[in-house]
């Protein structure tokens, strides 16, 4: 089932694409990372910043413009 939303995020090239999943957050076409701690992690999307808090995060996986967090997921917010 991923792979057929990885598919159609990637044939309507979307601006981004965020997978959700337990104690794991996958961001898809990020442009920067601003913060990087292991209860705050800041990534600048193309309209606005993504911030995630918290604790024992970490980058499992990290590409030019793909990332994934690992660790316990507090929140998750957006800001323009």
């Amino acid at each position: 089932m991923r792979i057929i939303k990885n598919l159609k995020n990637f044939l309507l090239d979307q601006d981004y694409y965020i997978d959700i999943f337990n104690n794991c957050i996958h961001v898809y076409y990020y442009e920067e990372l601003i913060t990087l701690t292991d209860t705050l992690i800041e990534l600048k999307l193309k309209e606005f910043n993504l911030i995630i808090e918290g604790n024992n995060m970490t980058i499992s996986n990290m590409d030019n413009h793909e990332i994934l967090i690992k660790g316990i997921i507090n929140s998750m917010r957006f800001i323009r």
